[in-house]
């Protein structure tokens, strides 16, 4: 049993700190970065946009991927492994993850797409616009992530 609840905690702080690095990498990309491409040259946007896509790609990929396979993990706890103070905040976790892959892949990767043959102000706009729910959502994850380290910390300190 004890293996267990260290494996769950390890669980849990791996996947706090995966959503609060996605946190902070949403927030920077969505005010420092995205705002700049309006003052990129016509000449070198699309070289600019590639790099970007390709950079952030590179960047986000593995902490994203964590963050998704270690809410899977804490999900099957919550339903299976009785640990029912962290089915709310784990289904909301999910449930603002789902907002963000919708986000993702439905608005801000086809955004991307248009961008890449050079900058347009209202592709540019909705971009911005999409991405603040994005950013909130993972915020939402975010904050999700430390309920479920401190809904852990709090059960195991009951016992």
């Amino acid at each position: 049993m004890e293996a267990l609840q260290r494996n769950l905690r390890l669980l849990i702080v791996v996947h706090a700190a995966a959503s609060m690095f996605m946190v902070g990498l949403i927030w920077t990309i969505h005010y420092v970065h995205y705002p700049l491409f309006a003052y990129v040259g016509e000449s070198t946007y699309a070289s600019f946009q590639t790099a970007h896509v390709e950079r952030i790609g590179r960047l986000l990929f593995v902490p994203w991927l964590t963050e998704g396979i270690t809410l899977i993990g804490v999900l099957v706890l919550a339903s299976l492994g009785g640990r029912k103070a962290l089915r709310v905040p784990a289904v909301l976790n999910g449930a603002a993850m789902a907002v963000v892959l919708v986000i993702s892949g439905f608005w801000s990767a086809p955004a991307h797409a248009k961008l890449a043959d050079g900058f347009d102000k209202s592709v540019h706009d909705q971009l911005m616009t999409v991405n603040l729910i994005r950013s909130l959502a993972w915020t939402v994850c975010g904050a999700c992530s430390i309920w479920i380290v401190f809904s852990t910390w709090t059960a195991d300190h009951a016992e």
